[in-house]
């Protein structure tokens, strides 16, 4: 028997070898074809499916699987330990161990690790611990046909570390044995000794990175068998060849012992060594094996197709006729994604012939890049795509759900039960549509529930009181106490809705109590998942529903096979590792759409276009990684992983498989900590090589740079998607007629200080009114886990204003005020809003020390004083309902919107007004003041003729006095400037440069820098939506929507003056 080692520079030509030896095979059997992955495997059905109308009846494996299948076939009395049975097994020998149940099992996960490498690329070692165990079926000689440490005389120091790992791997090793089932050595050992093989040919491949056991055992089976290997050319000029599959001699290679590192070399081409290390290894591995095989009596035979030289030549020479390869320096991940995604659109406009499939993405870490790719490519809905290769753990709808259940150890609050509510695969089965979340989510915010019967520290707070108090409003009227319960306010519209939410809860709280206490977790977890959740219509999500129960079944048995009494805790962290084993994925790979995925699985598949992201440094090659107790750690032979020399392994595969072009890319700069970076290692050799200077393109750090007009990489449909967006046709330009200002406005009811931002922050009201965005953060009602020690901000924030406008009415009567604070405490304690017994002592005597009460007695204030003045408003005022002095009043209604007031203090037949502060009054809070009063007295449609008293309360108290004189027709002209604000022109940004310029000409010479500086301010606020609209559009652009200058109008300048002198009479109305 014989080993025919194939190579070439292209998946093609390797594909059609192997097909032609399949063929010859018996049609009646199914060929086995080792492959790497699940996407090589696709390519390869895909490939034979083009060529013969149909791939079937091929047996595909995964290395270990495949092996593992032949190796059992041969031994049938060797039943293997499979890897998740070992870790068992390792947890079951820790025992011993005085750790608490996590580091248990982390040190488990890490030593089974340890040990799997071990019996991989150190199997001499691991041999020798087998023959130290009686019941081991290992002989005196290993599996490991390479011999490296005698070779060169290198041994392990026999130090305590050794020891102690050698323990633990003998006692794991007997218990496996107490159960009948043995390691991946001994089963070798045993089939090899027997002999028994299928005499069928074997394929292997595109595996270029083989352990050396792996490597070892192949070698062996040739033995009795055919082994056939494909492999992918980026070995340069390492091997001879030429353009047609030749039979070359094994390249030769010189070796050297430094630093404990045994170093093979080979080739001219120092420039492409950097990359090739880990192959050029490969390749010396093979050349070992021919000479083990040779002293069997059989042979290796090369066959070689070359492009003629290596992959780095042969770039430079394709980038010199024609500029194939692209760098792009990007200032963020999100900006690095947008740029590929409208250069793909570019090309694919460019032409026609070109398919979305013809397009890969890869990137070292698909984990750090999903949300990315999800976000733009989902959200402009432009390109169809598929995301392969990343963990289930992390980025699957099931896979949050088991994870946020089995955090058992946090409470269970309203952050957890939302969470859960909002993910569809519970959603679906519990038909909560997303109105009805949200109504749930409103409801517990106004109850205030905060969290699980057993993790509150108040019983107000808890999910069982806030629904019974929704269940007492069901049935009772008024909201009189009752058994320490305050019904809810509004009373249950839809019980059905809330009976699903108390339902919902109540499972949630019987699977903690299950899981942690019944002694059964995995049962506990499987009756939970098929209780809560269903991911029918998801073939994704069904895919990975299975491969979780497997694991649970699996757990399930291991534990009970070892005798393992399975702690909560490690039931949690197997199941979270093994969804990490789990492949998520979103569409079909390689035939649906542009192709996006980790580097590793599919970077020697070949796309006509290829994107090449994340390649920053310190991401990409990454650096070594070794542990304290890896005992590796003392010498480096030729096969052991190295995730730098790996991942520039990779990358030259990657290099040698696109077809047209190439496009490199790297995040060079952080804006929010305005760091730089540096390309990768990898970039800057490539730059050095192919001159990549002309090719480089720089994504603008900001929205100001006309590059986005002109660059070709770069996004020139920013503004097509925002139109489509915003649904902008209706919205370019401000100076619309008085009906389309109707259609576009958003809002149709404003209070006082919302009116006075027009003026005071016309940023922030441009955004609110002209936009309808909202962008200043708010707090999300579901991301809210502690229940409070103070009252609630909200309710404080509210609390604290009433208390400021019912102050006038309360001079002289401050024990009435103090009897109002004390009831409205207790209100809020029994609705959850405020702590109970000692914190809420300490919380009201905060709040009575902030009552100006020394000031309430000024001689002034008291001499000002009435019972027969009022506080009017158009909005009902909360907790004040039950004094005399207040009065409900209609808004005032202005070209169909209504504008809502409060007066804290009038009499109406005197004209006197009262306001209170604290503090002396600001401008600005004199506008809100007019503003208030304006609205009132012209829902009344009377003139202004009022004193108006500022009374400060705070210190001893002061009193200032202004008085308003405005006819109703002033009045009226300055709503209609206010109307005129809202529905016609926007908020006026900039007053002061306009007020400074002498013509519109000088005024757009200076926009763009007052443009750029309150971007950068948005930047740091809470209006990200401004800034982030302001990124992708030109300037241009961006003043049609914020300026009045989307219409041909001669007179535009002087509309500009005459706001401006409306303006100033708002400021003047005092006197």
């Amino acid at each position: 028997m014989s080993i025919q080692l194939y190579i070439a520079g292209s998946l093609d030509l390797l594909l059609d070898r192997l097909m032609e030896e399949v063929y010859e095979e018996d049609p009646f059997q199914a060929p086995e074809i080792i492959v790497p992955n699940r996407n090589l495997r696709r390519w390869l059905q895909m490939g034979i499916a083009r060529r013969y109308g149909v791939a079937a009846h091929l047996n595909f494996q995964f290395l270990e699987t495949g092996l593992s299948r032949i190796l059992s076939e041969a031994a049938p009395e060797c039943e293997l330990a499979s890897p998740s049975l070992q870790q068992w097994a390792l947890l079951r020998a820790l025992q011993k161990e005085t750790l608490n149940p996590l580091d248990h099992y982390r040190r488990a996960s890490y030593l089974h690790y340890l040990f799997r490498d071990y019996e991989y690329h150190r199997n001499n070692l691991v041999h020798g611990w087998h023959r130290e165990v009686d019941s081991s079926l290992a002989e005196e000689m290993g599996p490991d046909i390479f011999n490296l440490e005698a070779r060169h005389s290198l041994s392990l120091s026999d130090d305590e570390n050794l020891q102690e790992q050698k323990g633990i791997y003998c006692s794991m090793l007997s218990l496996l044995h107490g159960n009948g089932l043995r390691t991946l050595t001994e089963l070798a050992g045993a089939a090899l000794r027997s002999g028994n093989f299928m005499q069928r040919p074997l394929y292997i491949f595109g595996l270029s990175r083989m352990s050396r056991l792996h490597l070892s055992l192949m070698f062996r089976l040739s033995l009795y068998f055919p082994v056939n290997i494909y492999l992918f050319d980026v070995f340069g000029d390492a091997l001879g060849g030429g353009p047609n599959w030749q039979n070359v001699h094994p390249p030769l290679f010189h070796e050297s012992l430094e630093d404990n590192t045994l170093l093979v070399g080979k080739g001219k081409s120092e420039e492409e060594y950097g990359f090739q290390r880990d192959g050029l290894e490969l390749l010396y591995l093979l050349r070992l094996g021919q000479e083990f095989l040779e002293g069997q009596g059989h042979t290796l035979d090369w066959n070689v197709h070359s492009r003629g030289s290596g992959i780095l030549p042969w770039l430079k020479e394709k980038q010199k006729k024609e500029p194939v390869v692209t760098l792009l320096e990007t200032p963020g991940m999100r900006q690095e994604v947008e740029s590929i995604h409208d250069d793909i659109l570019l090309k694919l406009s460019a032409d026609p012939g070109l398919q979305p499939g013809d397009f890969a993405i890869l990137v070292p870490s698909m984990q750090r890049y999903r949300a990315h790719f999800e976000y733009v490519f989902r959200g402009r809905d432009q390109l169809p795509f598929n995301l392969t290769d990343f963990s289930a753990r992390e980025t699957s709808r099931l896979g949050d759900v088991i994870r946020t259940l089995l955090r058992f150890e946090r409470p269970l609050d309203r952050r957890t039960v939302f969470h859960l509510l909002s993910n569809p695969v519970i959603r679906e089965k519990w038909r909560l549509q997303p109105e009805d979340y949200a109504e749930l989510l409103q409801k517990a915010d106004e109850l205030n529930i905060f969290r699980g019967s057993g993790d509150s520290a108040f019983v107000v707070h808890t999910w069982k009181h806030g629904l019974r108090r929704l269940r007492l409003a069901e049935v009772m009227v008024g909201q009189q106490t009752f058994h320490g319960y305050l019904p809810a306010a509004s009373g249950i519209r839809r019980p059905e809705l809330y009976a699903l939410l108390s339902d919902f809860v109540e499972h949630l709280e019987q699977f903690r109590h299950k899981f942690q206490n019944s002694g059964k977790p995995f049962l506990a977890l499987r009756q939970m998942m098929d209780s809560i959740l269903t991911v029918d219509g998801s073939r994704q999500e069904s895919g990975i529903y299975l491969s979780i129960l497997q694991a649970i079944q699996s757990g399930e048995e291991h534990c009970r096979r070892l005798g393992i009494n399975p702690d909560p805790v490690l039931v949690r962290e197997w199941i979270l590792e093994s969804m990490k084993e789990v492949s998520g994925g979103i569409g079909e790979y390689l035939i649906q759409g542009v192709t996006i995925s980790a580097l590793q699985p599919m970077r020697p598949i070949p796309f006509r276009h290829l994107y090449i992201a994340g390649l920053k440094e310190g991401d990409f090659p990454g650096f070594p990684l070794a542990h304290p107790e890896d005992l590796r750690r003392q010498y480096r032979l030729p096969g052991d992983s190295s995730l730098p020399d790996g991942n520039r392994f990779l990358f030259l595969e990657a290099l040698a498989s696109f077809q047209d072009t190439l496009t490199l890319s790297y995040v060079s700069r952080d804006l929010a900590r305005d760091d730089e970076f540096q390309p990768s290692s990898v970039i800057l050799e490539l730059q050095e090589l192919l001159d990549l200077n002309a090719a480089r393109h720089s994504v603008p750090t900001t929205w100001l740079s006309r590059r986005y007009a002109s660059g070709q990489v770069l996004d020139p449909l920013h503004r097509r998607v925002l139109e489509e967006r915003w649904q902008e046709s209706p919205r370019r330009g401000n100076c619309l007629s008085e009906t389309e200002g109707q259609e576009i406005l958003q809002k149709t009811s404003y209070r006082a200080h919302q009116i006075a931002r027009l003026f005071r922050d016309p940023m922030r009201a441009f955004l609110e009114f002209r936009l309808n965005a909202h962008p200043l953060r708010q707090e999300d009602l579901s991301d809210v886990t502690d229940e409070p020690f103070r009252l609630l901000p909200s309710l404080r924030s509210e609390l604290r204003y009433r208390l400021l406008d019912i102050l006038p009415h309360f001079c002289g009567r401050q024990n009435e005020l103090l009897d109002f604070l004390h009831n409205e405490y207790d209100r809020q304690i029994l609705s959850g809003g405020a702590p109970a017994a000692f914190f809420a002592d300490l919380d009201r005597n905060e709040l009575e020390n902030i009552l100006p009460l020394e000031s309430m007695s000024n001689a002034e204030f008291l001499e000002l004083a009435s019972d027969d003045a009022l506080l009017l408003s158009s909005q009902r005022e909360q907790g004040l309902d039950n004094f005399s002095f207040v009065g409900l009043r209609p808004p005032c209604i202005l070209g169909g919107l209504k504008f809502h007031f409060t007066v804290p203090w009038i009499l109406p037949e005197s004209r006197r007004i009262i306001i209170p502060f604290q503090g002396k009054e600001k401008p600005e809070e004199r506008q809100n003041v007019f503003l208030n009063i304006l609205f009132y007295m012209l829902s009344r449609e009377e003139p202004l003729s009022h004193e108006v008293y500022f009374l400060n309360f705070s210190g001893e108290g002061t009193v200032g006095r202004k008085e308003l004189h405005l006819s109703l027709e002033e009045m009226q002209e300055i709503a209609s400037f206010i109307l005129d604000e809202l529905q016609t022109y926007g908020p006026l940004l900039f007053p002061e440069a306009i007020a400074d310029a002498s013509d519109e000409n000088a005024l757009a010479q200076m926009l763009p820098e007052l443009l750029l500086d309150t971007w950068q301010g948005l930047q740091q606020s809470g209006h990200p939506v401004l800034g982030m609209v302001m990124e992708k559009m030109d300037s241009a652009d961006l003043l049609s929507l914020m300026l009045p200058s989307g219409r041909e109008n001669p007179e535009q300048f002087e509309t500009l003056n005459r706001r401006l002198q409306m303006r100033n009479r708002l400021a003047e109305v005092w006197k």
